[in-house]
Order: C-alpha cells, then sequence, then structure tokens
C-alpha cells in the first residue's frame, strides 16, 4: 500500500468554477469525499473531479438520494462522513463526536458552515473543508482540503484556500 491522497469538497451549490481550479491544481489524487450540498449536480462534479467521490447528502440536497452520512474505509483508517446540519455543528461538536465514536471512525468530516477547520475533538480528528463555491470565514477565500494517509495509518488533514 503506498500513502492516499485524498480530496475533501464541500458545500459546491451547483457552482463550479472553482472546482474545476481546484481539481486541476491538486491532481493527482486518489479519491474525493464531498460533505454535501451538490444540488444534484453530482455527474457534473464526477466529471470535473475525474477520480472516484463519495457523497453525503446536505440540507441543500432535499432532493437527493444521498444518505446523510457514511462511514468509508481509506488505507486502513475509518472516516465518517457528514453534511453537519443533523448534529448541529454551528453549535459544537460533541453530538458529532459521540456519533463518531459510536461508529469506531478515527475522522469526522463534515460541511454545512461554510467555514474551514481542521483539529481535534475528544480524541477524533475533525475536519470541514469548508466551500469552494461560497466561503463565509473571515476573507471569504474558498477552501477546501487534502487528507493524507500513510502506510502507518497516520492521518494529515491540509486544509488548503483558492488563490483569487
Amino acid at each position: 500500500m503506498s500513502e492516499k491522497r485524498i480530496l475533501l469538497i464541500s458545500d459546491t451549490h451547483g457552482m463550479h468554477a472553482n472546482l474545476k481550479k481546484v481539481a486541476e491544481q491538486e491532481k493527482p489524487y486518489d479519491c474525493v469525499l464531498h460533505m454535501g450540498d451538490t444540488e444534484g449536480w453530482d455527474p457534473i462534479i464526477e466529471e470535473i473531479v475525474g477520480a472516484p467521490i463519495e457523497y453525503v447528502a446536505g440540507n441543500c440536497d432535499w432532493a437527493s438520494a444521498l444518505p446523510s452520512e457514511k462511514t468509508v474505509s481509506i488505507g486502513g483508517v475509518r472516516i465518517f462522513m457528514t453534511h453537519g446540519h443533523e448534529y448541529y455543528v454551528t453549535a459544537g461538536l460533541d453530538a458529532l463526536c459521540d456519533r463518531v465514536k459510536a461508529c469506531d471512525c478515527q475522522v469526522a468530516l463534515f460541511g454545512h458552515t461554510h467555514q474551514p477547520f481542521n483539529g481535534w475533538h475528544g480524541g477524533i480528528l475533525v475536519a470541514n473543508p469548508g466551500s469552494v463555491s461560497r466561503p463565509r470565514q473571515d476573507g471569504n477565500v474558498p477552501s477546501y482540503a487534502i487528507m493524507t494517509i500513510s502506510e502507518k495509518h497516520d492521518v494529515n488533514i491540509a486544509l488548503k484556500y483558492l488563490k483569487k
């Protein structure tokens, strides 16, 4: 097994110009994890990223058949994906991390806030790539993340910002 490189995105909301830039400058990556709010543009996103992709539904994906949460294993690491609105992430990360622990995962990924975050909470590595389309943090710079998983199952998540 070699190191895995995963592109993390969320909250694209049908606007893909910045996603195209990100996909081009970050290739190659092994797969993509999208934390929701595709608004039905899944086939276009798949064409843009050109790699295997896992999705969860966001609060704006009300007509979608996507699951609201998903557990994936990559490189021997269990990763919990959700949009976050069902776990009230705008109020804190306790409910999310309780669910992640119950699912026996080491990493929690979410979206919804459109604000990038990367840190530890209750022994869980938690990250939100923010939004490449509608950022809401100071400076409103489009954001995403790159997660790497080493052969020894070490996980690193780097938040990245798209230059305007």
